[in-house]
């Protein structure tokens, strides 16, 4: 979406934070005024804005009366996003923890603070309220599609929860990195040290050694193997959830084009009934006016006719 004036972001920021029921007379009068000051691309945007569900519209209010613990969050998921990158090569693992186990804390914490702003709005949450709330603040602070919402501080509508790859990216990269190398010598310290303790042992036939050696080499390839296969059955799954969120984005594309057509077609209809109404109107007053004088001309003609020779 192009950038908008920042005046007019402020006033959409404010629509969607103010009164939830009074929203759709708010957002037409913001249109009207809009259109009379002639900046009708303006009023057109906002004209089509959506009214906000009520988890997006709780969230909305978070980023109204508590910006700081919002902003918290966001900086909390950045930081989560940027260590991901350097923990998958092991690196800040520890940082990448807690950055996540910050971002979800204060989800925690906001997701019943906003739950507690609409019971306060006479709006007691359901649990699927509730879960959709936490669903947009973890979008928010984790989800890099969520970057716009996050910066201009209001949702026009719930927000896709965050995607597999980006979760099981998190996921992985703040479990422990699995280095083989590291866990081959190890391995070999310990027998070290154990052989340091142990009266020496006659030493083992060289194929012995060798078939050792190779049965690590196999394991140490099937653990290998074993990652690459799941890295591959994770982006097989991203690749058909991607797919299927842009098949229901199209489909959602094209319905909102057929509603708005519609709507076009319907309010364009109005307008012609009305007008047509007008138009009856002014030929039923012409009519009784003609009937009238029509009445008044037979009158005259039988007084005529009375009034004359017998």
């Amino acid at each position: 979406m192009a950038a908008r004036k920042n005046g007019l972001n402020a006033e959409i920021r404010s629509l969607y934070q103010g009164p939830l029921d009074e929203f759709t007379p708010a957002r037409n009068a913001l249109a009207s005024r809009l259109r009379k000051e002639k900046r009708a691309d303006d009023a057109s945007e906002v004209k089509s804005l959506p009214k906000p569900t009520p988890s997006a519209w709780a969230v909305n209010l978070l980023f109204a009366r508590d910006p700081e613990k919002m902003k918290e969050l966001l900086a909390a998921g950045q930081r989560a996003r940027t260590a991901q990158r350097e923990a998958v090569s092991g690196k800040g693992v520890e940082s990448l923890r807690e950055s996540i186990r910050s971002a979800r804390s204060l989800s925690d914490e906001l997701r019943w603070d906003a739950a507690q702003i609409l019971s306060d709005q006479e709006r007691a949450p359901s649990r699927t309220v509730v879960e959709r709330i936490a669903a947009n603040l973890q979008a928010l602070a984790f989800s890099p599609a969520a970057a716009e919402e996050a910066e201009r501080g209001w949702l026009d509508r719930d927000l896709d929860p965050p995607g597999f790859e980006v979760l099981a990216g998190l996921q992985l990269a703040g479990a422990p990195v699995v280095n083989l190398e590291a866990r081959r010598k190890k391995r070999e310290e310990k027998k070290v040290e154990e052989k340091k303790k142990e009266p020496p042992a006659p030493k083992k036939p060289i194929q012995e050694t060798r078939r050792e050696e190779e049965a690590r080499r196999k394991q140490e390839a099937a653990e290998q193997a074993r990652q690459e296969r799941e890295a591959e059955r994770i982006r097989r799954r991203v690749a058909v959830a991607e797919e299927k969120l842009e098949s229901a984005r199209a489909e959602a594309d094209s319905l909102r084009e057929d509603l708005d057509q519609a709507e076009s077609e319907a309010a364009d209809a109005r307008r012609k009934a009305e007008q047509a109404e007008q138009a009856a109107a002014r030929i039923r007053e012409r009519y009784e006016r003609a009937a009238e004088r029509l009445a008044r001309a037979q009158e005259a003609l039988r007084e005529a006719r009375e009034s004359g020779p017998a």
